[in-house]
């Protein structure tokens, strides 16, 4: 209760300690103890950087000076020299002023690239005390600036409907005091009094102080920070480009100044979207709203069906809100969960039996309906029917005009005013091709394109082509991705393994020839089993996830057979779309050292597995692609760990022949993949690409020359 002045001067003094606390806990202040462990982060990063690169580096800046004197001061990396000022270099043997004042200036200008350019990545498996304060600070912002949001507002009524009662009751004077005071003055100064006691006011400064002492008090375990970071691992790097005044560059280097301003100055509306967006999603975003009929060919794993979703939850909020995708079959359950974890988008599915209902639905309010590529030229939208965008995933599906689908696709996108082609997987795509989707999206720019102009003057192509298609990669604007490393295993055939190869290759039997190595069936009688199982075992012992990929059904079965007694879920082209994506959900939430098997056509392609961070592939495949698509599943934004891919591979076999003769296809493949430019190679060279029946039949003849001279 407030009885006395002394009560009131309390009071006031409480409100002033609350809006401090308040005043101390604001989004700025939280941004500013990220960035500066981001910032001491960065330099720790830098040092060890430095540590690696000896001092011929400074080679790079002045080719005069003396490193030799250097090394025989006992000086090795750059990290030795990299805090000595010029007057301690002058210091060392053989040294003059003037040649440590170069030193000097060289070691600071390494330094200074080297520390702009560090990376820090927060390692779950090893994280350090920065680490976890970074961590902290994020989910303390997260967790706490809504509570704060609220407090505030609730401070605000309280102190509106109190501050004029607490002046005057400030009045109060003692027993000699208020003698002199005027009787309607002491009136008031009552009637404040009753005011401050009032139930409502009492309750509301109780509540208020409850909710500051649940802040400061507010604390995280480390274990669910980790846990927290691995489920939410892009959120965390979203919020540290907020806090960093990301240097947005790499989004769009490649673009024409005039295409990056006008892309930056276009609105977006991120009303109704359940994701805060990596400021190049956001680039992606507002660059297909400008220019309206667009490809988007980002990498794998960078997130295209949110940026999809971020224009179609934009023009929804601009009251535009039908539109339509077309995507494979496999990918439809991936898509309608994302729309409803990321957004207030409404899905409807036109596909199954119950699609006319679906599609009279979507008509009758807004939303998104979905479809297939097969269904697509069957959607009643003549006439009065409108709809005001349209989405194509995997859209290197149309690249033919002359198959039904493109032909399907290629209508829906004359009806739409916002057209969105996506494609992570450009290399299948000859100049034509890819003029052949321009021509649909925006004909005007297609006219302008030839592969004469693409030899002649790339970057004028690319500067024409640069208001439709647009491509980034991992490496450009996830500098917080883990390290990526590939392991090829090579083993033995098992003895009866062996025979049945021997056989194979007699019948001329490519299939049965490139999963011989599984044909034992047990650990004890094929080796590509047992390294997978010993795989496994090891990934359960380091507390990791595995996904195995293999072409083959029969060999899917023999592994899941092999894994009875260990925590394992399955996925086969069998496997409705809609119990796939319940299948990774549960593997997911499962424990560490689960194992999903996975039919490369099936779980390869469209969805997103980053609980795991070991991936197996069972056998080669003939498009480097579907092995790219298989490891992204795993290695894309908001996968925490690194990522080990693991290629079982069978000595003397097909396998070592199929990699021979698609390792030029490959290495085209990482030369078009690690290529940041917007349309920068559009791999003619592509054209003369055997068809994947020829290739198999090369394959065949070169393995059946190589056996015949092992069996002479």
């Amino acid at each position: 209760m407030v009885r006395t002045k002394q009560d009131v001067e309390r009071l006031e003094a409480d409100l002033n300690r609350i809006y401090d606390s308040i005043d101390m806990n604001s989004e700025e202040l939280f941004n500013n103890r990220i960035k500066g462990i981001w910032q001491r982060l960065k330099t720790s990063s830098g040092n060890e950087q430095l540590k690696t690169m000896p001092l011929d580096t400074m080679l790079t800046v002045n080719k005069e000076l003396p490193v030799n004197t250097l090394k025989h001061n006992g000086l090795k990396t750059m990290k030795d020299i990299a805090d000595k000022p010029a007057q301690d270099l002058a210091q060392l043997d053989g040294m003059d002023e003037k040649t440590a004042e170069h030193i000097y200036q060289a070691v600071s200008k390494i330094k200074e690239a080297v520390y702009k350019q560090a990376t820090p990545r927060v390692n779950p498996d090893d994280i350090s005390d920065e680490d976890v304060h970074l961590l902290e600070s994020i989910y303390k912002k997260w967790h706490l600036l809504n509570i704060l949001e609220e407090m505030q507002e609730k401070f605000q009524e309280y102190y509106d409907e109190t501050i004029s009662d607490i002046e005057m009751a400030k009045k109060q004077k003692g027993f000699f005091g208020g003698l002199f005071q005027p009787k309607e003055e002491k009136e008031k100064i009552r009637s404040a009094f009753a005011n401050l006691n009032k139930n409502k006011h009492q309750k509301e400064l109780k509540q208020i102080k409850k909710r500051l002492d649940y802040m400061l008090d507010f604390e995280v375990s480390k274990e669910e920070l980790k846990k927290h970071f691995e489920r939410e691992n892009a959120f965390y790097y979203t919020e540290i480009e907020k806090a960093t005044d990301f240097d947005s560059k790499n989004i769009s280097e490649s673009l024409p100044e005039e295409v990056v301003g006008a892309v930056n100055n276009h609105p977006l509306d991120t009303n109704g979207l359940h994701i805060t967006l990596r400021n190049y999603q956001i680039f992606g975003a507002k660059y297909a709203l400008l220019y309206k009929k667009t490809l988007l060919g980002d990498e794998m794993g960078l997130g295209k069906t949110v940026q999809a979703l971020a224009i179609l939850n934009h023009l929804r909020q601009n009251h535009q809100g039908h539109a339509v995708i077309v995507c494979p079959l496999s990918v439809i359950a991936h898509w309608k969960r994302e729309m409803e974890q990321r957004s207030a988008l409404q899905a409807f599915i036109f596909h199954g039996s119950n699609r006319e209902e679906q599609f009279q639905a979507w008509q009758e309010g807004t939303g998104i309906l979905i479809t297939t590529f097969e269904l697509a030229g069957t959607l009643p939208l003549e006439g009065s029917h409108h709809f005001d965008a349209l989405v194509v995933d995997e859209a290197h599906y149309v690249k033919n005009p002359n198959t039904k689908r493109s032909q399907n696709v290629y209508h829906l996108a004359d009806e739409a005013e916002y057209v969105l082609f996506m494609s992570g997987t450009p290399l299948e795509n000859t100049v034509e091709e890819m003029m052949q989707l321009v021509s649909v999206l925006q004909p005007g720019i297609a006219d302008d394109l030839s592969e004469e102009m693409l030899l002649r003057n790339p970057q004028a192509f690319r500067e024409a082509i640069a208001p439709v298609y647009l491509r980034r990669n991992r490496k450009d604007v996830l500098h917080e991705l883990p390290d990526l490393e590939i392991i090829p295993e090579w083993v033995p055939f098992g003895e009866e393994e062996k025979k049945f190869y021997q056989q194979a290759v007699k019948e001329e039997q490519v299939m049965a020839m490139r999963r011989a190595g599984w044909q034992g069936g047990s650990q004890s009688k094929s080796p590509k089993l047992e390294k997978l199982l010993e795989i496994c075992e090891n990934a359960k012992e380091n507390g990791h996830k595995v996904l195995v990929f293999s072409y083959f059904k029969d060999v899917i079965q023999t592994i899941s057979s092999n894994l009875e007694n260990e925590a394992h879920r399955v996925i086969t082209g069998d496997v409705s779309n809609h119990k796939r994506q319940e299948i990774i959900d549960a593997f997911t939430a499962d424990e560490a050292g689960s194992v999903l098997v996975s039919q490369i056509t099936a779980g390869g392609v469209g969805v997103n597995i980053q609980a795991a961070n070991v991936v197996v592939l069972c056998e080669p495949q003939w498009k480097p692609t579907m092995e790219e698509q298989a490891i992204s599943r795993a290695y894309r934004m908001g996968q925490s760990r690194n990522v080990v891919v693991y290629r079982l591979l069978t000595e003397e076999s097909i396998d070592v022949t199929m990699l021979d003769v698609l390792g030029e296809k490959a290495n085209l493949f990482n030369l078009f993949v690690k290529e940041s430019d917007t349309a920068s190679r559009i791999l003619d060279e592509q054209e003369q690409e055997e068809e994947e029946a020829s290739i198999q039949k090369k394959v065949l003849k070169l393995e059946k020359e190589r056996f015949m001279e092992t069996v002479r």
